[in-house]
């Protein structure tokens, strides 16, 4: 899905969207702070077109969304926990000769690892496809904001995951897990940065976008606050009764 959208807005440059993208900001512009206004010639440039449509628009919605969804799916997959049928890849992996965890912890790991490759697979082709264009996007930036998100957003999977051991229920996990993702996300605007609370403020690389600066200290509570929920996941795990 994510690399099918990145070839759409690329076939949206192709034909000359980068004109459009321009006179809308023209248009908003009137009503930005002066402060804003000044981010007015990097907005309109192919990188920061790139930046609004994938990396705080399309990118930004999408990934969560499944970083919530795989966090509950492949731990429910196999840690007999859930109500009702539990089959057999969960009954053989709680009958193996390992602590729980173990067992959650290698979960927890295999998800922070593919989503890290959901946001950098797709994202890494916008450096070679954009030349095919004539467009240019420089490869370390794209590997900054692709970390930015994915790492900023561990919070995701480590709630689905706390979410699941707290409710013994896969529904309920997703119900409330996209529930809160859409609440943080909105209200979003072109250019007005997140609140600095809001952990889209780090996953959608903004601060880096208009300054140039990664913002190690969202990065390190969002990590942190992660790490915090996968342990009382753990604990709640070991203690269940099953």
């Amino acid at each position: 899905m994510g690399v099918a959208l990145l070839f759409a807005l690329l076939r949206r440059l192709e034909r000359g969207d980068m004109a459009q993208w321009v006179l809308l900001l023209q248009e908003r512009a009137p009503r930005w702070s002066e402060d804003l206004r000044r981010l007015l010639p990097l907005l309109s440039s192919y990188q920061g077109y790139v930046w609004s449509y994938w990396f705080k628009s399309a990118l930004l919605i999408m990934w969560p969304m499944y970083a919530v969804m795989l966090g509950a799916t492949m731990v429910a997959a196999s840690c007999p926990w859930m109500t009702g049928g539990q089959g057999a890849a969960g009954l053989f992996t709680f009958s193996l000769p390992v602590s729980r965890r173990r067992v959650l912890l290698t979960h927890a790991a295999l998800v922070a690892v593919e989503m890290v490759l959901v946001a950098l697979a797709p994202s890494l082709m916008f450096p070679i496809a954009s030349r095919l264009i004539g467009g240019e996007v420089p490869f370390g930036s794209t590997v900054i904001y692709a970390l930015l998100l994915s790492l900023g957003g561990m919070v995701f999977p480590a709630y689905s995951i706390l979410l699941t051991a707290v409710f013994n229920n896969q529904g309920k996990e997703l119900v409330i897990g996209i529930a809160v993702s859409f609440a943080l996300f909105f209200p979003i605007r072109t250019v007005e940065e997140f609140p600095w609370w809001n952990v889209y403020h780090v996953m959608s690389g903004e601060t880096y976008f208009r300054y140039g600066r990664i913002p190690w200290l969202g990065l390190f509570v969002s990590l942190a606050v992660s790490a915090l929920m996968i342990f009382v996941a753990v604990r709640i795990y070991e203690r269940r009764d099953f």
